[in-house]
Order: C-alpha cells, then structure tokens, then sequence
C-alpha cells in the first residue's frame, strides 16, 4: 500500500501553516486546512505522478500545488517523501 512520509522540514512547515492557519481563521479552518493537505499527501502517494517534475529546480523532486501552498516531495517504491509544503509566494528555490 502506497503511504506517504514527512521529513522534519516538511513536519515543521505543516506547524508553522497550523499556526498561521489557527491565529488567521480560527481552529475549525486551521483544522479543515491540514486535513485537506494530509488528504492530498494521500492522493500524491497512490499517484505520484500528479506532481510536475522540478529537475531543474532539484533532481529527483516532484511539485503538486494545492491551494495557497506548494508540495515537493520524492517517489519511493511504496509511496512519496515529502520534503516541503511550502506558500506558493516563498522562493522555492531557496528553501529547498
């Protein structure tokens, strides 16, 4: 079964968009939110494919948008890798 890993940067970029989320819009949108993106991190893992290649950003990585944010992440045999969820306004670029 396909499953889905966080790393510790993509862990930290979840709370800190649990945060952001929960001060902005209060707890039920901020809850909705990371539910909505654990679901797509689900979609992503049975069909990695739905993400863009980025190799001329970082070999290997994929790119899936979902709403306001980016999700890069790497295909392994029984799933995906997330490396960051990050705001489509940041330099991605950079924080990769």
């Amino acid at each position: 079964m396909a499953d889905y890993e966080l790393s510790n940067k993509a862990d930290e970029d979840l709370t800190e968009i649990y945060a952001f989320s929960y001060q902005r819009f209060g707890e039920i949108k901020a809850d909705a939110y990371l539910l909505a993106l654990e679901e797509c991190f689900c979609m992503l893992a049975t069909q990695p494919l739905l993400g863009r290649n980025i190799d001329h950003i970082r070999t290997g990585y994929l790119r899936h948008e979902h709403t306001s944010h980016s999700i890069f992440y790497i295909q392994k045999r029984d799933g995906i890798l997330i490396q960051r969820v990050l705001h489509q306004s940041m330099d991605s670029e950079r924080h990769l």
